[in-house]
């Protein structure tokens, strides 16, 4: 056969693009399999461009073979991979056809040059990374090499003194993950189009993993290196030590997790001989969708299924772990109190002198001789709380980048961020502009990189039927084909159901894993704040972005927040002044983005300040329906300030600020009650335009002078104010 040419190669590569494939250039050279790109870490999160494309397949390039990136770069690609000369192929495709049937007649097949089989498809949910399905052991007689199917293995001795090999018959290429695919040479399509794979759903993707995991050989339920969740190491020895035993580590040895996991609504299914429990996850009827066994005295939940939150696939939790996520929403130190005061853990009284007298000196608060110390709360839970401070020298080298960006200059993994405006400016559709732009991994306003991924739009205000109209008026806008953003961004209208933002945590935030998506929108801020919370409340916005943050946390995600401008006019207002309610809502967020009004019509100025990045420079937008675009041909500098522009033949084209003294500037801005200083310079701006640069001139001579006081305003946390200092009697 002859082998496809670079150019031939790059045409197949490009209609992969286009059909939201990452595809790249690749060499293969006997079993050497690998991108021809040199570092691909980047295309993992981003697709080439096709003068890139073009580029990285012409001739001079030692180019052979091309590859596709699985996972979300490829809109949630996986596949499943049977080597081995394919020999577990037959058995599995057995098992899919009794368990589900139809299913695997809309799966992508292809054929490798080894005898094997890649299954291809997409899952309307986040993939996870490769994983081995199924296993074999097979023991040998001495270290010597040994040759199974084509490929040489080297055997480890075991425990026992045996020696084995471990080959793989069954696994997945998932997210971080590559595989050589057709046309290059030894490949070939045998069902359906590689350009049109199926979506599958989480429990159509499951019952493909559940027949493959079928087919392990390897007895061992839980592999070398297993990564156990908030547990104590299973290996580590039981026995009593002078610190005192934890909640979490005394429900590990004594506590039933089964109880938890049946009023959770997981249902156990059966034993095997060897004691290995199988246990079926919420809203499935049957088969296996995690394992309860016993290591070393602590029994280890091993869950297999990819739709279980808020559990991962592939992660083994500890009695405590499983407590905490099920009853406790992921909170560890909440699940410790609750178990604390059911009686787990040792109490000082239990202690052998020993123990007491290590406790007592590492305590930070021992109470001096003869005083009697309160117990507190948490204390009386059982739960001893330290500072955990790290040296810096220990904190550089244990963090020593930033968080993964998803918009390059604005904003990070875990952070949050406002888009402020005026009511009716186009903020909502600058949102889902930043949601195509995010989903595709593009740049977002000519000048922002995004990172690919996901997209959840949770939206308070609109109706269905209005989201499905503008967001292909956006795409359409942009170019790009809704195929290519129509599994990468999910929608959620909750007008008229809506819950607040804590009980989103617990209930609505919950369902979903952490890094299913990129970016989360919530539009408009206002709606998720509880019934009877004000946004002018300083402590219900920094309650509101505490829950915020725990939740951007454990998604491993960034959220944006849609939330308006206060009345009047912006011009003379810092940029984290910008933003109805209290000063909090823009100090919490990582980043502050706003829009303001520009004196040319149908214009506005967006301004941002960052946290973790480098001061922004503001730029110039024009509406132009449905989107937002970058005119470089206005100045940022001429904000709308409210007050009309002088004609020629006016009189003065700007104010004279210098005739303005502190007495007459009292006279006319300052009153006898109290009025905030954002107010001043809104009206100082507005009727005689000053700048806010002389109205606090103004304002600190006339406050020196004993022309005015400086007053706190009312409200928790409330602005600086001014008002007209009274006279003592007998003063003029």
């Amino acid at each position: 056969m002859t082998p496809p040419s670079s150019g031939a190669l790059a045409l197949a590569a490009e209609s992969y693009l286009e059909a939201g494939l990452c595809a790249l250039p690749a060499i293969r050279n006997g079993d050497v399999k690998r991108p021809a790109v040199g570092s691909w870490k980047a295309y993992q999160s981003h697709r080439p461009t096709f003068d890139e494309i073009r580029q990285s397949f012409d001739e001079p390039n030692p180019t052979n073979s091309m590859c596709v990136v699985c996972g979300a770069v490829s809109q949630n690609l996986e596949m499943i991979d049977f080597d081995l000369a394919g020999e577990a192929f037959e058995p599995w495709k057995k098992k899919v056809n009794a368990k589900a049937p139809g299913l695997f007649d809309r799966l992508v097949i292809e054929t490798s040059p080894s005898g094997g089989y890649h299954i291809v498809y997409r899952c309307d949910c986040v993939v996870s990374g490769n994983m081995k399905l199924a296993q074999r052991r097979i023991e040998c007689n001495d270290a010597e090499s040994l040759v199974v199917a084509s490929k040489s293995y080297m055997p480890r001795q075991d425990a026992d003194g045996k020696w084995r090999i471990l080959v793989t018959m069954i696994e997945t290429r998932g997210e971080g993950g590559l595989f050589l695919c057709a046309p290059s040479p030894g490949y070939e399509i045998v069902q359906g189009d590689l350009r049109q794979p199926p979506v599958l759903t989480a429990d159509e993707r499951t019952a493909l993993l559940e027949c493959a995991w079928a087919l392990d050989e390897n007895k061992q339920e839980f592999p070398d290196g297993l990564d156990v969740v908030a547990g104590i190491n299973p290996s580590v020895s039981t026995t009593a030590s002078c610190d005192p035993l934890k909640p979490g580590d005394d429900f590990n040895r004594r506590g039933d997790v089964r109880e938890i996991l049946i009023a959770a609504g997981w249902k156990p299914s059966r034993t095997t001989a060897d004691g290995n429990e199988h246990w079926t996850r919420p809203g499935k009827q049957s088969g296996t969708s995690a394992t309860l066994k016993d290591e070393n005295g602590v029994p280890l939940f091993f869950v297999h299924s990819t739709n279980a939150p808020p559990f991962d696939a592939g992660k083994a939790y500890s009695p405590f772990a499983v407590c905490a996520l099920l009853e406790h929403n992921g909170d560890y130190t909440a699940a410790a109190s609750a178990l604390g005061a059911k009686g787990y853990a040792q109490t000082p009284d239990t202690m052998t002198d020993a123990q007491l007298a290590a406790f007592t000196a590492n305590s930070p608060q021992s109470a001096p001789s003869g005083d009697t110390a309160q117990p507190t709360p948490v204390q009386q839970a059982g739960i001893i709380r330290r500072p955990k401070i790290v040296l810096v020298g220990e904190l550089v080298k244990q963090y020593p980048k930033m968080r993964p960006p998803v918009i390059h200059g604005l904003l990070r993994e875990g952070e949050t961020m406002n888009i402020i405006a005026a009511p009716k400016v186009g903020k909502s559709w600058l949102s889902l502009d930043l949601a195509i732009a995010v989903a595709r991994g593009e740049k977002w306003l000519e000048r922002y990189d995004t990172v690919a991924g996901k997209v959840l739009i949770i939206d308070n205000e609109l109706h269905k039927e209005t989201t499905a109209h503008r967001i292909p008026l956006v795409a359409d806008a942009r170019n790009v084909p809704m195929r290519q953003i129509a599994y990468r961004v999910g929608v959620d209208n909750v007008r008229g159901d809506v819950c607040d933002i804590h009980q989103m945590e617990s209930q609505y935030f919950a369902h979903i894993e952490p890094g299913e998506f990129k970016l989360i929108l919530l539009d408009a801020f206002y709606r998720f704040l509880p019934s009877g919370e004000s946004e002018n409340d300083n402590a219900a916005m920094k309650n509101a972005f505490n829950t915020l943050d725990k939740i951007a946390s454990r998604l491993k995600c960034c959220i944006v927040l849609i939330h308006h401008a206060s009345k009047g006019s912006q011009a003379g207002k810092d940029v984290t002044d910008v933003g109805a309610g209290a000063g909090s809502q823009s100090r919490a967020a990582d980043s502050h983005l706003i829009l303001r009004p520009h004196e040319e019509e149908h214009a506005v100025v967006l301004e941002a300040v960052a946290r973790s990045w480098e001061p922004i420079e503001p730029v110039c937008l024009r509406w132009k329906f449905p989107v937002w675009n970058v005119d470089g041909s206005l100045d940022p500098a001429d904000l709308k300030t409210g007050r009309q522009k002088k004609r020629k033949g006016d009189g003065d084209d700007g104010a004279d600020e210098s005739a303005w003294t502190a007495e007459r500037f009292v006279d006319e801005f300052v009153t006898d009650d109290p009025i905030s200083l954002a107010n001043i310079k809104e009206n100082a701006l507005r009727e005689a335009g000053l700048s806010r640069q002389w109205v606090t001139r103004l304002l600190d001579i006339a406050e020196r002078d004993g022309l005015v006081e400086r007053v706190k305003m009312p409200g928790r946390g409330g602005p600086t104010g001014y008002m007209k200092r009274p006279k003592n009697e007998g003063e003029k």
